[in-house]
């Protein structure tokens, strides 16, 4: 497959690839992970310039497996696609011993490994942490599982949606009254993919000013519930769960979604500058006046009048007006997009955040280093033929001090 990129905008945020060194150029990192959470962060370490070798056994990454309804007749599972760009990818059964030999030799050449498996598996296949650390002990060892790998967690087979509900995030999702929801998206893979690479860079960094290699592990339980810090610290000072308030900001008011003449809006004007600008802009002066709006807690218990009272207003115009006016006098107000409408969108294009990569498309990394190179986005390249065996690229290598 080729590297070959078509980008649908040339306006990406910071300076463009001129051959200057990007951050973690000549860094060499191996994934054993599957589906989104590890591979995330391999994506992450790709687009700052490392050389990542994706070693998937011979039945494949799991995640080509992954398919919606609208997908099932596609190549190549779009998630896969999508978490995996700018990687180099082989298939190696890491159960052989020949397997195990050659992960073996690319650590000793490698700053990362990254690993997905469940506990346990590692230190049966021969590719325990204190194993590779002894073979290098440079390398970074980073690790996700679903619920850690204390006597409890280690037992638990944990994947987004069992965490979501396991950790309490789908307790506060949804609408009062009805059944808790899970997020639309794997929210949790997502953000435990950032906070791997966050650990990653942290014990590069570390490695630079000791010489010396580092464990890095993160569970999915443990970046979920870091996630609900607000409402769990909330729970544990007043020992009250937060009831579920659907698209209404629990905590301020007017913070919602608003019916119009033809769809929906979500606007916050809780700010009191906010608030006064938005009821002389909807023409509703008396709700300045009324006893149950005049704090900020007494918008939030008499949420539903105050809304009724709103839409009442906003029944005068489309949606698209009024997010047109509310923006243009500095009012916080966004119109409820799909998928259709995001990714033509002229900000979307202005950030240069969607890229066209052979089979798929790429989403850019959302961190903009501006004084420094703006990582390119690249297809993956599966390595097949006379490349079918796993190999690092030739490349200057950064050793740490």
């Amino acid at each position: 497959m080729s590297d070959s990129t078509s980008p649908t905008s040339a306006n990406h945020a910071g300076r463009q690839d001129s051959g200057e060194q990007r951050p973690l150029e000549g860094f060499r990192v191996v994934e054993l992970a599957q589906m989104i959470a590890g591979p995330s962060a391999g994506l992450l370490l790709a687009d700052y310039g490392a050389d990542v070798l994706k070693l998937e056994p011979p039945s494949g990454d799991m995640c080509r497996k992954l398919r919606s309804a609208a997908a099932v007749s596609l190549a190549e599972s779009p998630v896969f696609v999508g978490y995996n760009r700018g990687k180099r990818i082989a298939q190696l059964d890491i159960r052989s011993e020949t397997g195990r030999e050659q992960v073996l030799r690319l650590i000793e050449q490698a700053d990362v490994f990254i690993e997905s498996a469940r506990p346990g598996v590692m230190e049966r296949l021969g590719l325990a942490a204190e194993t590779l650390l002894a073979r290098n002990p440079k390398l970074v060892y980073a690790s996700v599982s679903g619920f850690g790998r204390g006597d409890i967690g280690a037992k638990l087979g944990g994947v987004d949606m069992i965490v979501q509900a396991e950790s309490g995030m789908m307790s506060t999702t949804g609408f009062a009254g009805q059944p808790a929801t899970k997020v639309g998206f794997t929210v949790v893979d997502a953000a435990c993919g950032h906070a791997l690479c966050h650990g990653i860079l942290a014990a590069l960094l570390r490695r630079e000013r000791t010489g010396r290699g580092e464990v890095v592990r993160v569970s999915l339980y443990d970046v979920a519930l870091h996630l609900q810090t607000g409402p769990i610290v909330e729970y544990l000072m007043t020992g009250i769960q937060s009831e579920r308030s659907g698209n209404s900001a629990p905590l301020s008011a007017p913070a919602d979604s608003f019916r119009c003449a033809d769809g929906v809006i979500v606007i916050s004007a809780y700010i009191d500058a906010h608030w006064k600008k938005f009821v002389a802009l909807i023409e509703a002066p008396e709700l300045l006046e009324d006893p149950r709006f005049l704090t900020g807690p007494l918008k939030v218990v008499n949420r539903a009048a105050l809304t009724g009272a709103i839409e009442n207003k906003l029944a005068a115009r489309s949606a698209t007006e009024w997010a047109t006016l509310l923006q243009a006098h500095g009012l916080l107000a966004g119109l409820v997009k799909d998928y259709a409408a995001v990714t033509v969108d002229k900000l979307t294009q202005e950030v240069g955040a969607i890229q066209a990569l052979g089979d798929g498309f790429g989403i850019r990394n959302p961190i903009v280093l501006e004084k420094t190179v703006v990582p390119s986005m690249r297809a993956r390249q599966e390595l097949s033929g006379p490349d079918a065996s796993p190999f690092f690229e030739p490349t200057v290598r950064r050793d740490a001090a």
